[in-house]
């Protein structure tokens, strides 16, 4: 497999019919954010298949903002998230219970037991919107072509695959017929057909052009200009300060009595801040002092 240095998701679509599509293909912008904490292999490849997943979604559901998605389960992983912004910026965490084995071959629906996602638009200015998706089947990509059937009422398919190294995604979707050019009846079935046959390697190791020209040799397929993608937090000092200041008085000056200093990780990207009593105190007045 080529280990191609591709940070990039690519929108496409057939001549004549009313079927879409977007491919993602990361490299380094998924090592980053799999390189912040020691992950084993299956948690890896999940969660390169999240990042994939939210950077096809992001690019879909086109909104001045932020784009998220949450697992929420009661199975051992306690979190798994990823975020993707308006500027192409991507982030994502896996948290779970170190003490358990992580079995080889992870099957969504028996980590999450009984979970769902949590898919949240929150545009930079208006009102957060959430989608609630139950875990069906065994894998995201089930998941997400039943989001899409439930919110846009839009047939819709995905893969995705990622390896601890790179993460790729591939999406199609049936826009409504009169959006169509020409009678093509059996566009939909013939190109979820064709893209049913994409192997890993292929949707890992492939550039777009060349992954489409495989798969759609005989097909009029129109690219459109791709978008480069990064890791990229979206923490900030302020934004850790009104973290703290939301434990209240008393537990920030039981705090600053035990330790002198209030460290606070962020546990997307590993940056660490420090906070003082000098730091506080104006913030809470003279509450916070502690001598």
């Amino acid at each position: 497999m080529n280990n191609l240095s591709v940070n990039e998701i690519q929108r496409f679509s057939f001549d004549h019919t009313n079927v879409r599509g977007e491919r993602v293909l990361l490299n380094s912008a998924y090592q980053e954010i799999i390189q912040r904490k020691e992950y084993p292999l299956p948690l890896e490849k999940l969660l390169g298949e999240f990042v994939a997943a939210i950077a096809l979604l992001r690019d879909i559901i086109k909104i001045d903002g932020v784009l998220s998605m949450q697992a929420k389960g009661n199975g051992f992983l306690s979190t798994l998230m990823t975020e993707c912004d308006e500027f192409q910026n991507l982030r994502g965490i896996v948290q779970w219970d170190e003490e358990q084995t992580v079995p080889d071959t992870l099957s969504l629906k028996e980590l999450l037991a009984g979970g769902y996602l949590v898919i949240t638009i929150q545009p930079r200015n208006g009102q957060r919107y959430q989608g609630i998706v139950e875990v069906v089947g065994d894998t995201l990509a089930e998941c997400l072509e039943q989001y899409f059937l439930q919110s846009e009422q839009l047939p819709s398919r995905v893969w995705l695959a990622a390896n601890g190294s790179q993460c790729g995604g591939l999406f199609l979707q049936r826009l409504p017929q009169e959006q169509a050019k020409a009678g093509d009846k059996d566009a939909w079935d013939r190109f979820t057909h064709l893209a049913s046959t994409v192997s890993e390697d292929e949707l890992l190791g492939l550039e777009t052009e060349t992954l489409l020209h495989r798969l759609y040799h005989e097909e009029e397929v129109r690219m459109y200009d791709s978008k480069q993608m990064q890791f990229g937090c979206s923490c900030s000092r302020q934004r850790m300060l009104d973290a703290v200041m939301s434990l209240g008085t008393e537990e920030i000056r039981q705090l600053l009595i035990e330790q002198s200093v209030i460290k606070v990780d962020c546990q997307f990207c590993a940056e660490q801040y420090e906070f003082k009593e000098t730091d506080l105190v104006d913030m809470l007045g003279d509450q916070a002092q502690t001598h």
